[in-house]
């Protein structure tokens, strides 16, 4: 509503100036013209620079005073036409306005005033005028000069003339000056109206236009792929509202392209790795069962020992497809989660008594130690957790100790939470690979053993289990003593997810 505000503010502050410059220029013109209008001119007359005063009205306006005065007298006192004295006054009053009188009887000048000598009229031209145009009332001399007669009777019945010369030139001018002073007028007007109506464009330019047209420069570059760039502003209106929201729209895209390119990359070294996991097995395979084929075991304990290592390699294969999976299933959060309350010393203990048979036929001991109220239990789904717990006792026995290998499983109770410990006593891990371990494809052996046959997703998966049950999974380890992998999870009253409850099988 802002910008709407100030486009009504623009364009009426532009109204009211508008009218106030014509209110001034109305005033101008006015004051111009009642200086003219003394002399008779009207607007109509105006203009006409080919025949200047075709109407010869405004000249009749021009002496009606001195044609008032005449008439007055032709009516009731014509004798004194013939008073030379009386006549000199009425010149003298008519020479005030650029004028001056000529009275005529019987076709005979009987005055002939001074004034009409300094206009260069003579006797002779005025008479051959006169008599030229016998029936005009008003005779044109020259572009400037012109000519009234008054025919009349004097008291003896002879005819008389009373002719009123009168020199335009002033009135002219005074027009063609009015003419100037309104052409003036109205260009100071058009230049105002242009200054004015530059300002309002300016600063709608600088309010709206200017941070459009730096909008549209973003969208170009971000259309390129360019998001090193960052639209400041300050306008607290509707501009500013869209600039700000097209900067955070801005980042978020160019986060969305950043984790864009990192998923691409992951991808890519996904594709790698896989390809590289499972070339190994397929070579291994393909060679013993060539071997087979060209009867190289030849006796039935070395062909039992090809079939061992391939079976172990199918199932190699086999242990990465499913993990591939559920990776899969874990990354685009499609893997469902089934919540409940978890007794978990008991459920630790039951994980002991499974792992316990397995590890013992690889010569390797397994212990539990629990330091737990049976009566705080957590939320957790069973199966996802047996999976977290195999992963990281695969990820130990994958890097046993050479001699008497140990794997201690511990839990411990904290405030919140429950705290377990799953412990190795093999090679440790450094501390410039500890950090390293939770990621996709590492495989621990590059810092413990050159013999592993981990798949590198193990712990990964563990940490997106660990992850989406609101715990925290992290690893301690000293090289030569061994390695712990701890993980936490929630008790009931600290879970905070919208979970699903079931009965505890």
């Amino acid at each position: 509503m802002i910008i709407k505000k100030q486009l009504w503010l623009s364009n009426f502050i532009t109204i009211i100036i508008t009218i106030f410059l014509l209110i001034i220029v109305s005033i101008l013109i006015g004051r111009n013209y009642q200086n003219i209008s003394r002399f008779g001119l009207r607007p109509k007359d105006f203009g006409r620079e080919k025949e200047p005063i075709r109407s010869l009205e405004p000249l009749e306006r021009e002496l009606h005073i001195a044609d008032g005065i005449v008439n007055r007298v032709l009516r009731e006192s014509p004798e004194a036409l013939e008073d030379i004295k009386y006549i000199q006054q009425l010149d003298a009053f008519i020479n005030a306005s650029n004028g001056g009188i000529i009275i005529r009887k019987n076709n005979k000048i009987l005055y002939y005033s001074p004034f009409l000598s300094s206009l260069d009229l003579d006797k002779e031209t005025i008479n051959s005028q006169i008599q030229s145009f016998p029936n005009k009332k008003i005779i044109k001399f020259s572009e400037n000069i012109y000519l009234k007669k008054l025919d009349f009777r004097f008291p003896d019945e002879s005819e008389g003339e009373a002719l009123i010369v009168s020199d335009v030139t002033s009135i002219l001018e005074d027009l063609a000056q009015f003419r100037y002073s309104v052409f003036i007028i109205l260009i100071l007007f058009l230049v105002a109206i242009v200054i004015i109506s530059t300002i309002t464009t300016y600063i709608l330019s600088r309010n709206i236009v200017k941070p459009l047209t730096q909008l549209e420069n973003a969208a170009l570059q971000i259309r390129k792929g360019n998001y090193n760039f960052k639209i400041n502003t300050t306008a607290k209106n509707e501009i500013g509202d869209l600039s700000r929201t097209f900067e955070e729209t801005k980042k978020q895209l160019k986060e969305t392209e950043k984790i864009k390119r990192k998923y691409d990359d992951n991808r890519n070294e996904l594709i790698s790795n896989i390809s590289h996991d499972l070339k190994t097995p397929i070579t291994t395979i393909k060679g013993y069962i060539e071997g087979i084929m060209d009867g190289i075991p030849t006796s039935q304990e070395k062909k039992d020992k090809y079939l061992k290592t391939i079976y172990q390699n199918t199932v190699n294969m086999e242990t990465l497809i499913n993990e591939l999976f559920l990776l899969s299933e874990l990354d685009l959060k499609e893997l469902p989660l089934n919540f409940v309350p978890v007794d978990i010393k008991a459920y630790l203990t039951d994980c002991f008594e499974e792992s316990k048979f397995y590890l013992t036929e690889k010569e390797i001991t397994l212990k539990f130690d629990a330091d737990y109220n049976e009566q705080e239990k957590v939320y957790a789904d069973r199966e996802k957790i047996k999976r977290v717990i195999l992963n990281i006792i695969n990820n130990a026995v994958n890097h046993k100790a050479s001699i008497d290998p140990v794997i201690d499983i511990i839990l411990t109770e904290k405030e919140e939470e429950a705290q377990i410990e799953i412990r190795d006593n093999g090679q440790g891990i450094s501390e410039k690979s500890l950090n390293n371990i939770f990621e996709r494809f590492y495989k621990a052996d590059k810092a413990r053993s050159v013999n592993s046959s981990g798949t590198g997703l193990g712990l990964y998966i563990a940490k997106k289990i660990i992850t989406s049950h609101e715990g925290k999974i992290w690893a301690k380890s000293q090289q030569g003593k061994g390695t712990s992998i701890f993980f936490t999870l929630k008790k009931t009253h600290g879970f905070s997810k919208m979970i699903k409850t079931e009965k505890q099988p």
